[in-house]
């Protein structure tokens, strides 16, 4: 593992300061994350971001990253907007119970560009502020998600299995017959080795730094969706800093968001290959389900965001058919 993680990030220079703090003489971003060292989106986005970040925000700033060892995954949005952590990187369905907004952006078929242009970007944006925060970047990963099996799948599809994935995985789990089972990602690799769950639903990068080729042993294809990722900073930090500093942040998280594409893209290769080489094997849903399950994934999405926030995702629905957004 870890000759494989020094070559990936061999070709980012600035990656080199990685997990420990990221300092500059002055003042200093607290940046909390859902995920540990454990997730390559970790070492190969978050950190390269945070060099980003800094380089943004200009002399006299520091980025230092805390994990899921500070504040449990899903309760990181609140400790941001009062300002206890100044940034968050996170994914919308780890705050679902308070607002489903930044989640049901994955029910759209986005890239940076389109993202922007559409409007939902200021939305979300617009929207978060209720809870103390700013939207910097909403970074995608077009590749989307996967499911990690004990068992290959049958005719049945996944009927009769609990599956772990948060929210935004039930409805299309609930389609292929399974049961979804809400567990963060360290009590994954126990509860499949004890039979608790029969699979998992993780975005494609993820799986082989947690080791479940070890408890596992199929790959579910095709992928589906695409996996967001929003980047928050505390209103009241924001407010705080300098017109200087408040624009050269906008522009850091403008850039990574068109250039974090093809970072997803290597690691996701590179991914599967480490997972195929410990001896896991695809198995493919059979062709009927193929050919729907996009709408099966971007409906599901929407509905179950809307039960969440239905106001807001109703705008936010007419948005992104307007803008052909939509399968």
């Amino acid at each position: 593992m870890m000759d494989r993680r020094t070559a990936i990030l061999s070709g980012a220079a600035s990656a080199a300061l990685l997990s420990r703090p990221v300092r500059a003489q002055g003042d200093e971003l607290r940046l909390l994350t859902g995920w540990d060292d454990r997730s390559e989106v970790v070492i190969q986005v978050v950190d390269p971001l945070m060099v980003a970040l800094l380089a943004g925000a200009g002399q006299g700033m520091s980025v230092r990253r805390f994990g899921p060892e500070t504040i449990p995954p899903f309760e990181q949005l609140d400790p941001v907007g009062r300002g206890v952590f100044d940034l968050l990187f996170t994914n919308g369905a780890y705050h679902y119970n308070q607002s489903a907004v930044a989640m049901a952006v994955e029910a759209f078929d986005v890239t940076p560009r389109t993202l922007r242009e559409s409007g939902l970007w200021d939305y979300v944006d617009d929207h978060y502020r209720r809870f103390g925060l700013k939207l910097l970047a909403y970074l995608v990963d077009p590749n989307g998600y996967n499911l990690i099996l004990k068992e290959p799948l049958t005719d049945t599809a996944l009927a009769g299995r609990r599956i772990r994935g948060t929210p935004v995985y039930h409805p299309l789990i609930e389609a292929l017959g399974g049961a979804p089972v809400v567990l963060p990602a360290s009590e994954i690799y126990p509860a499949l080795e004890r039979g608790v769950v029969d699979g998992a639903a993780w975005p494609l990068v993820g799986p082989y730094g947690f080791r479940w080729f070890e408890v596992s042993r199929y790959l579910m294809r095709p992928a589906f969706g695409r996996v967001g990722y929003p980047v928050f900073i505390s209103l009241a930090r924001w407010e705080a800093l300098p017109q200087a500093q408040r624009d050269g942040l906008v522009q850091a998280g403008a850039d990574f968001e068109r250039s974090v594409g093809a970072i997803f893209d290597a690691m996701i290769a590179t991914e599967e290959a480490a997972l195929v080489g410990e001896g896991m094997g695809v198995t493919r849903l059979d062709e009927a389900r193929v050919a729907t399950i996009a709408t099966a994934w971007s409906e599901g999405v929407l509905g179950l965001a809307g039960q969440q926030s239905p106001d807001e995702v109703a705008e936010m629905t007419e948005i992104g058919r307007g803008a052909g957004l939509l399968p």
